[in-house]
């Protein structure tokens, strides 16, 4: 590997976003183009590190894979600087890294001419820092503090319209929201370290024993997923991610493939060396992510927002990623690998479809499905790789979705868990027949068919090279990938276990009658009009009132925590009459009771 590359990978786009104003300075063109270098730079740092993974022979969470630097906190907790450098950090850092990387080069033809590059690049070069911080940080504290530097990136960056009042809302939502999980894993990690005296990845999973011994594993294993939880965008704190859209499509690109609800299932997949030991933890990992993924997936069917419809089945494939790393009973359970291996998939052809979403607004300055129509002709490299995204996402052979979804299935009919496998397994074939329809419903939608009027105003044609070349390339990875399964196991180092000698031919039976299931019913629908999808609507309108309204979390959030909250401060109001007098006798009672109750020991 190239040196230091453990720590400079997320130093140098660290220590350079500040410098993206020093380059403005210069010229606006370099301050571009350095971003772009540095984005780069991080990700030859990340690459590099992959032959010593394959050399090195070690597992996940191995005493070998820590390396230390400075003591960070000296006194009773000295705590040390430190990095892990084993199979799922590096894997996870040339994800951000890579994706980051192309993500950058499309940048400079979609965010041309927008007011505020600086600090585009400033948050996204921090953003990029940020997740790879995270993913190589060596123990809880260090991955917290990068925990909140992705949240804080992800605020800035979907607010990054501020003059919008839907952009200022949606950034407030998603830093708001993901607090509560971020609470959660906060008192997690204090409950680790009170319980074990130290924050070290290592020193939790030697003290695994003496955690089941004091029943604190299940506690702290469910606190740190409610962190989880709220990053990777679940049930039920999933509210925040299809508002997120309102920020630029590269930020969306940047959030859903390769940083921010990442973070919530490399958590989970961290964590899962100490924690397996919890069944409760297992099952609610399983069956929180089964759920989350059908209820997203349905929530698409009805979207007619390009981007949210994306929104919606990054938290459905989340939510597959999450089963997997459920059902699996170790890290050498087929599930384990799985997730990591559509966690791959994921990150490619999630790029990809943001991508082109951001070239179809590029060319209509739209998201409204329904203003489209047509532009099959006009976009013809936006077509084929958005093609190509949505069939990779719903699971169409030989594209790199399908292998990974494929070994999703298997782990179900693999696992140890028994009849919750099962559940899950059915949860998870019928929400891929969904994502088949909703993915056929975009292309009809947007591609296909006549033109609308507002698309015949605006003249669509197609993005310049330096947004379709990424387009192009990753389109080609999501066609190669998926043929690269027993490369990745190799670098994993996982060793996977088969538990029962399931036949192959099972999960590609499954995946094909999911296809059928979801494909005929879209065809009819979409493409042969067979029956209108406004007919559909009328028959259906509760249903389809209860998905447009994302089965009404965001109503109850509001009534309770928005319009509660604010009644109760109103009502409270009431009690402050003004008086200083008044307010100070009322500290001193409560002073005084206080102190009562201390000193009789209650």
């Amino acid at each position: 590997m190239l040196q230091y590359a453990p720590w400079l990978v997320w130093l140098v786009p660290l220590v350079a976003c500040p410098l993206v104003y020093v380059m403005e300075a210069i010229h606006p063109k370099i301050r571009d183009l350095f971003a772009v270098l540095i984005g780069f730079v991080s990700a030859a740092y990340a690459l590099s590190m992959v032959p010593d993974i394959f050399a090195a022979g070690l597992g996940v969470l191995e005493k070998e894979t820590v390396q230390e630097a400075l003591l960070w906190l000296p006194g009773a907790v000295r705590l040390k600087l430190s990095v892990v450098v084993d199979p799922l950090s590096v894997f996870m850092a040339n994800v951000a890294a890579v994706i980051g990387a192309i993500i950058l080069v499309y940048s400079l033809g979609y965010m041309a001419g927008e007011e505020g590059l600086s600090r585009y690049y400033f948050f996204m070069l921090l953003f990029i820092g940020g997740m790879i911080g995270l993913v190589m940080a060596g123990n809880f504290v260090q991955l917290y503090i990068f925990w909140e530097v992705v949240g804080l990136c992800s605020y800035a960056l979907i607010g990054f319209w501020y003059k919008r009042p839907e952009a200022r809302r949606a950034g407030m939502k998603a830093f708001l929201v993901t607090r509560a999980g971020d609470i959660c894993l906060m008192m997690g990690i204090a409950l680790l370290f009170f319980a074990t005296g130290s924050f070290d990845f290592l020193a939790a999973k030697e003290a695994v024993d003496a955690l089941r011994a004091a029943g604190l594993l299940t506690p702290i294993a469910l606190l740190m997923f409610g962190g989880a939880v709220g990053k990777s965008a679940q049930l039920p704190l999933f509210v925040w991610l299809p508002d997120a859209m309102e920020g630029p499509s590269t930020v969306s690109a940047l959030i859903h493939a390769a940083t921010m609800v990442k973070a919530g299932v490399y958590l989970v997949a961290r964590t899962h060396l100490i924690f397996h030991y919890s069944l409760e933890w297992l099952l609610t990992v399983t069956y929180i992510g089964a759920i989350t993924a059908f209820m997203a997936a349905t929530m698409a069917l009805v979207a007619t927002d390009i981007k949210r419809v994306f929104a919606y089945s990054t938290i459905s494939q989340l939510g597959y990623m999450m089963a997997g790393l459920g059902i699996a009973l170790s890290i050498t359970d087929l599930g384990w690998f799985a997730s990591q291996f559509h966690l791959l998939s994921h990150s490619i052809f999630k790029a990809l479809l943001f991508l082109c979403a951001g070239a179809i607004l590029h060319a209509l300055g739209t998201r409204d499905m329904r203003l489209m129509g047509g532009l099959k002709d006009d976009m013809p490299i936006t077509f084929w790789t958005c093609v190509i995204g949505i069939l990779a996402l719903a699971g169409v052979p030989p594209l790199n979705g399908f292998w990974s979804k494929d070994l999703l299935f298997l782990a179900a009919l693999e696992s140890e868990l028994g009849v919750h496998s099962l559940v899950v397994l059915g949860i998870l074939v019928i929400t891929a027949a969904i994502t088949f329809a909703y993915g056929l419903r975009v292309i009809a939608l947007t591609f296909l068919g006549e033109k609308s009027e507002y698309a015949k105003t605006h003249h669509p044609h197609e993005a310049p090279p330096v947004m379709t070349i990424p387009l192009i390339v990753l389109a080609a990875l999501a066609c190669v990938t998926g043929f690269f399964e027993k490369e990745f196991e190799a670098f994993m180092h996982v060793h996977v276990a088969h538990h029962s000698a399931v036949a192959p031919w099972i999960p590609w039976a499954l995946t094909a009658a999911a296809l059928l299931v979801g494909g005929v019913p879209a065809y009819l629908v979409y493409y042969a009009r067979a029956v209108s999808p406004e007919s559909i609507r009328k028959s259906l309108a509760p249903i389809h009132r209860l998905l447009e309204k994302g089965y009404y979390f965001d109503d109850f959030y509001n009534a309770v925590f928005v319009k509660g909250l604010l009644s109760l401060g109103e009502n409270f109001r009431k009690v402050q009459v003004g008086v200083l007098n008044y307010n100070m006798a009322l500290m001193v009672a409560g002073l005084s009771i206080f102190m009562l109750l201390f000193i009789g020991g209650v």
